[in-house]
């Protein structure tokens, strides 16, 4: 049994590796002690957690000093692991505690900034090594100590799902297969299972493993296999001062793509502006805006702007979002009530609700097409640095169509080059708008789109255009807000859920931030491209989707409605950020996992309450045996399963094994005993008997008796004895039948 608990357990502790890129940080190479277990592995986080995994289980193996071990062995193990053996003197242990303090401080900076897997440095180091030794020390204990595999199997695979979940799935794989083999092992060798079916049930738990790391690799699997649980068109950000700005646009949704959210009178129509991302890490994308930083300049001084007036009202929302076209200068709120950020957009202090009323002066950016066209590519070192932005393992599709791009159409500045990207995305790279696509592997989901998928809505297409251009070298962020809404009377219009939307900005030096739509059938308003609008397009190269009504002045029709959502920093209820609500991806997979891993534990209880809920004296008989027996360390609990044992040999021998009062046992036997042989035993005395030992066996500790209540052992071996019965009785009916069966 221990060699199964051993292997689950390695393999967890194993796969804590998968939360580190494998590469050092630049910052802090120089920081790991050339004698610390890190570095002495070459830098390979597997060693350094397996390592880790293998002293949790010595201690967790440890007896009655195990949980006096656990800390002091966790503490001692990751400064190994992160910075060699410990000094001697009182001096260099100041100097090292002012090391691992300030590593911890920055550890926990990366941690909250920066998306899984991160560069391996000390502080992330001693911040999660101590994490895997408890977890694994802990499932050890449970199994030898507390006679609970069960729940040594919960908490082990519950750490493999979140480890899953918050690495993306990304090379758990193998880890699972290793523990579920190690977990099939530890129940049925737990449970009391025949030497003959041991074998068959490893053979079942490896050919499952097996399947783990195949089945995603087959043909099919990306038509069977839906890892819901991430998607880049589930955009959000890890900025917790704009969470519940951002994330609040995203509940808009949970009332409905028809739901009325804003009321605003404009003498144009325009794009209202939400706000900004500008960080891809090849899964969502998040905004680095701080307040109080300094970006330089949204509009450069001296391009001609056109002021546009608007009130707008609060209808059936909650944000703290200032909506407004782009750029806004003034609001009629309060001086301290609102906070302009610096990438031009507004946020509250409070949020908004329902009634509630501002208006906004807008300075709408009008450069020519000829400022654009000649504004070069002399960028400041800040936007190089923050709109150049690309994932380390950004597919190549994403250069191969940018190359396509610039061999196609020739552009000769940016502005050409990003025009050229938007046409090839609008009209001539065959892309189609599609509110029901679902890219069901979210770490092929660019590749997908860009490659032989070509279908989806706003969120793709502006992705896709920011991802081409940075590739190329221009500067561009995603935007997102809402298009102009339905027109309901003169320079009035409604925003609705279903007009939510993304689009791209480009930045042009000595001009600043100018917007380029790329879905189909969407187009900025006239008097965003006033003095260079998009270059029009004939024949059968125009886009499938005629160009958005609603967004022309003096049209009266409605647009066509499109469900999509803003871009929020993180999966919000209801909706899914950056998705429509229906059929455009899953909801998160996170949850079910937890549910499921909760559901799992709760099982037995559950059952063992059912069953006794019934109060026949079987029924009573058993849930005794039961609970005596779960209690059990894993190899007493079968010392009383011998069939040749009378019900009063049964219950005394297990209550003896837990150093418990017999009387109580016995009397219920007695009564039991006498029921089954029809004695004419009350119900009133065999239940007052039960409850007498049901006493006794209170006497037992919580934690036993909690221990005991998840263990399902008495309910595997329940169900294997009710299936031999039910075998023999059909063999023996089989067997009557004249001719057949002899």
């Amino acid at each position: 049994m221990r060699l199964w608990l051993y292997a689950a357990g390695l393999a967890t502790g194993a796969a804590f590796c998968v939360l580190f890129t494998g590469e050092v940080s630049r910052d802090y190479g120089a920081r790991f002690d050339p004698s610390s277990l890190a570095a002495l592995s070459g830098y390979s986080v597997f060693w350094v957690m397996l390592g880790a995994a293998a002293c949790a289980l010595l201690v967790g193996s440890a007896g009655r000093v195990r949980f006096v071990l656990v800390l002091p062995a966790a503490a001692l193990y990751s400064l190994l692991a992160a910075y060699g053996p410990p000094p001697l003197g009182p001096d260099g242990w100041e100097v090292l505690l002012r090391e691992i303090r300030t590593d911890l401080y920055a550890a926990a900076n990366t941690m909250y900034a920066e998306p899984v897997p991160y560069d391996l440095s000390p502080g992330v180091l001693f911040a999660i090594v101590p994490m895997a030794m408890v977890v694994v020390a802990f499932a050890a204990s449970a199994t030898l100590y507390e006679g609970a595999p069960v729940v040594s199997v919960a908490v082990l695979g519950l750490t493999i799902g979140v480890l899953s979940t918050v690495s993306f799935e990304d090379g758990v794989g193998p880890f699972f297969a290793a523990f579920l083999v190690g977990a099939v092992g530890l129940l049925l060798s737990s449970a009391g299972v025949g030497r003959g079916l041991l074998p068959v049930g490893i053979a079942a738990g490896a050919a499952v493993a097996v399947l783990v790391l195949l089945l995603p690799r087959a043909p099919l699997a990306e038509y069977t296999i839906s890892p819901g649980a991430i998607d880049w068109t589930r955009i959000g950000a890890g900025d917790t001062s704009r969470l519940g700005v951002q994330a609040d646009v995203g509940d808009y949704l949970t009332t409905g793509r028809e739901a009325e959210l804003l009321r605003i009178r404009s003498e144009e129509p325009l794009f209202w502006r939400g706000g900004t991302l500008d960080h891809f890490d090849g899964v969502r994308w998040s905004s680095t805006v701080r307040p109080g930083e300094d970006d330089g300049y949204e509009v450069a001084p001296g391009v001609q702007t056109r002021l546009v007036v608007q009130s707008v009202q609060v209808l059936n929302a909650r944000t703290e979002l200032v909506f407004g076209g782009y750029r806004i200068v003034k609001t009629s709120l309060p001086d301290g009530y609102v906070e302009q950020l610096p990438d031009g957009s507004w946020v509250a202090s409070e949020p908004f609700e329902e009634g509630d009323y501002y208006r906004v002066l807008s300075a709408v950016p009008q450069p020519t097409a000829a400022q654009l066209a000649t504004a070069g590519t002399d960028y400041p070192p800040y936007v190089r640095e923050k709109f150049l932005q690309l994932p380390e393992d950004t597919p190549g599709v994403v250069g191969e169509t940018a190359g396509r791009i610039q061999r196609r159409y020739a552009p000769s500045n940016p502005y050409e080059t990003a025009r050229a990207v938007e046409r090839y995305l609008l009209y001539d790279g065959g892309f189609v708008y599609n509110l029901d696509v679902s890219y069901r592997r979210a770490d092929r989901a660019i590749e997908e789109f860009l490659g032989e998928g070509r279908e989806g809505f706003c969120t793709q297409f502006a992705t896709s255009m920011a991802l081409i251009l940075r590739e190329m070298g221009i500067p561009s962020r995603v935007v997102y807000g809402a298009t102009t809404g339905e027109r309901v009377g003169e320079d009035e219009y409604v925003v609705t859920g279903s007009n939510m939307h993304t689009w791209v900005e480009v930045f042009f030096p000595g001009v600043g931030w100018y917007p380029f739509d790329p879905t189909p059938g969407f187009g900025l308003p006239r008097v965003m491209e006033a003095n260079a609008p998009r270059a029009p397009v004939s024949g059968a190269a125009a886009s499938p989707i005629p160009e958005n009504p609603a967004l022309r002045p003096g049209d009266l029709p409605e647009r066509p409605r499109t469900p999509e959502a803003p871009i929020p920093e993180r999966p919000t209820r209801g909706e899914q950020p950056g998705a429509a609500p229906a059929g455009e991806g899953g909801l998160p997979l996170w949850p079910f996992s937890v549910a499921a891993a909760l559901s799992l534990i709760a099982l037995p209880p559950l059952a063992k309450r059912a069953l006794v809920a019934r109060g026949r004296p079987a029924d009573l008989y058993r849930d005794l045996s039961g609970r005596l027996r779960d209690a059990l360390p894993p190899g007493r609990s079968s010392l009383a399963d011998s069939p040749a044992l009378t019900v009063g040999e049964r219950l005394a021998l297990l209550s003896g094994a837990l150093g418990l009062d017999g009387r109580p046992f016995e009397e219920f036997a007695r009564a039991y005993s006498e029921h089954l042989y029809g004695v004419g035993v009350s119900r009133r005395r065999l239940s007052g008997a039960y409850r007498r030992a049901l006493r006794e066996y209170g006497r037992l500790p919580g934690w036993r008796r909690a221990l005991a209540a998840l263990n399902p052992a008495s309910l595997l071996l329940r169900a294997r004895r009710r299936s031999g019965e039910g075998w023999a009785a059909l063999v023996k009916r089989l067997r009557r039948i004249p001719g057949r069966i002899r």
